[in-house]
């Protein structure tokens, strides 16, 4: 998923300067950090948009937000509770390393495998196993018909390089560990990290040997981009932020605050741009524990569906 396409899946308000038709950097405002670009240590918006500008996935979405290939060329169900997927060849990592299915199987093992929070994602996914050196197959708990749409947002990482640095393992956020892949990355994706800092700039640098430039996106268009260069700029107050777009200081700004829609909206100068995402919200009852958690009743879990073992004529109650 390159840039634009990134930022309107994850942010449902953002504003805009005039820009060059063929600007070399943009700069783009947000109240928040990413705050690692370790790609698996976080499964928040703010590190998501901009950690995978570096990073891809074995599955993408298009402009529309339907799925679409990304390293995986192709999926198939292969049994009830198996899918194989092959990669797309001639993909190299940003230091020019072939992407393999040794490194699929490694980020996806890696994201499994705790301090991980991207590992819900995974959640019924038993083991992945490297078929050839482009073929991968994922073995399940049970059987998963849209599997392929949880992939998404899952990182492939270069195994050696990982190894190389101590990073077989995901970043433990939470415990506030340091490592090398909070302020480093080695990522397939259209731009590399040049550099960053925390809470004061990320810089990305267009990679040209990325193999999506090549590729035809909506309607037949090739994607073949405009930047050069895109810098995440943190200004955590609102008005400083705003001020910062005004100025020219910033072209973009993710997340305006909602009160100043309207005055926004009349300034000729700014282009307000509203879209909606493809996050969902809902609350389910817990049906996982034989126990229901915290709860006065014992011994079993009140909101699991009662199942007769053998039909029955008369009447009958779940205990």
């Amino acid at each position: 998923m390159t840039l634009g396409r990134t930022l309107a899946a994850c942010g449902a308000l953002l504003l805009a300067a005039a820009l060059p038709a063929q600007a070399a950097t943009l700069r783009i405002g947000s109240a928040f950090d990413p705050q690692t670009m370790d790609p698996h240590a976080l499964a928040l918006l703010y590190h998501s948009r901009v950690a995978f500008q570096v990073y891809e996935s074995l599955v993408n979405r298009d402009e529309k937000f339907k799925l679409e290939p990304g390293l995986a060329s192709s999926w198939q169900m292969t049994s009830p509770t198996s899918w194989r997927f092959k990669l797309r060849p001639g993909v190299k990592f940003h230091d020019g390393t072939a992407f393999t299915a040794d490194d699929a199987v490694f980020s996806l093992e890696r994201t499994m495998a705790p301090p991980s929070q991207r590992a819900f994602q995974l959640k019924g996914v038993k083991a992945a196993r490297k078929i050839d050196e482009l073929t991968i197959e994922l073995q399940l708990e049970a059987p998963d018909a849209v599997l392929p749409e949880k992939l998404q947002f899952i990182g492939m990482m270069s195994r050696a390089w990982a190894e190389r640095h101590g990073a077989a393992k995901a970043q433990d956020f939470n415990g506030k560990q340091e490592m090398h892949t909070v302020r480093n990355a080695m990522g397939t994706g259209p731009f590399r990290l040049e550099s960053f800092q925390p809470d004061v700039r990320v810089v990305l640098k267009r990679h040209d040997a990325w193999w999506g430039w090549a590729e035809k996106g909506e309607g037949g268009k090739v994607r073949h981009g405009n930047l050069a260069e895109v810098q995440f700029l943190p200004i955590k107050s609102d008005a400083t932020r705003l001020a910062a777009l005004a100025s020219g200081e910033v072209d973009l700004v993710l997340d305006p605050p909602h009160q100043d829609i309207a005055r926004l909206k009349a300034d000729a100068r700014i282009t307000l741009a509203q879209t909606p995402d493809i996050g969902q919200q809902y609350l389910t009852f817990d049906q996982a524990r034989d126990e229901l958690e915290f709860s006065d009743v014992k011994g079993k879990n009140p909101s699991r569906t009662c199942a007769c073992a053998a039909p029955s004529t008369t009447p009958s109650t779940c205990s």
